[in-house]
């Protein structure tokens, strides 16, 4: 998640860089700090973090409300593990710029990894209720699987059937719903999202082991049978596996 976080952030900026250095009436010390900033974000990304903190600190330094460099010192903050700098950055940015969906969404995957799922949580659905957001369905899902994390099981379900409304063949989602109808015992409509995951993408480890489990609650061998043979043969060595051959060396 915060890889995915940091990419969009660096997206973002890039785009912006490229529409402001054109703009001759912007102050100097803010096109120093976009470039600073577009500097520091490709550090980051090739995981030069001592640059990269040279390049975003200055980046800040020179325009404090600049919200994306507010925002990277945050990710940049959490990778250093100084979470107090990190959420002071954060809300900065928010405070300055708290309509930028990208920047809600990033706050939010850091909040929810510290365990502050409420507001991490509020900050998802906030981003994802932007109409200018490319990507709603991924903010609803980490709203989801936040609000999973805190044991929130209804709200999370949810979270997940929002990002399903929105793109039904998002097969992350469905992967989601699958496993929470499982652990809720709801094993015919788990069923349901298992199937409709493994047309719309390419079948895991963790999503195979979890069709067996499906349908052995189901009494379905044969078709337990038969996901047991792909998890097997398409993934010998996956940990599912072992967990697999495990539970049937007990039940034989």
């Amino acid at each position: 998640m915060i890889r995915k976080a940091l990419i969009a952030l660096a997206s973002m900026v890039l785009a912006a860089c490229m529409t402001t250095d054109n703009n001759l009436s912007k102050p100097q010390p803010e096109k120093a700090s976009d470039i600073n900033l577009e500097l520091g974000i490709d550090y980051f990304r090739k995981g030069n973090l001592a640059a990269a903190k040279e390049k975003i600190d200055r980046a800040v330094e020179q325009n404090p409300r600049n919200a994306k460099a507010q925002a990277a010192s945050g990710l940049l903050y959490d990778r250093l593990n100084e979470p107090k700098r990190s959420e002071a950055h954060f809300d900065k940015a928010v405070s300055l710029d708290g309509n930028n969906p990208e920047i809600l969404n990033n706050y939010a995957v850091i909040l929810c990894k510290r365990g502050k799922h409420a507001k991490g949580e509020k900050l998802f659905v906030q981003a994802a209720s932007n109409p200018l957001y490319k990507t709603p369905e991924v903010a609803y899902l980490n709203a989801g699987n936040c609000a999973r994390s805190a044991g929130d099981l209804a709200n999370a379900e949810a979270h997940f059937r929002k990002a399903l409304a929105l793109k039904p063949r998002f097969s992350e989602a469905l992967y989601q719903m699958a496993d929470l109808e499982f652990q809720n015992k709801s094993y015919m409509s788990a069923r349901g999202f298992i199937e409709r995951y493994l047309v719309a993408g390419r079948s895991t480890p963790s999503s195979l082991w979890l069709a067996v489990r499906i349908e052995q609650q189901l009494g379905n061998t044969a078709e337990a049978s038969k996901y047991s043979q792909r998890l097997k043969l398409e993934y010998p060595q996956a940990a599912e596996t072992k967990q697999l051959i495990e539970s049937e060396r007990h039940s034989g």
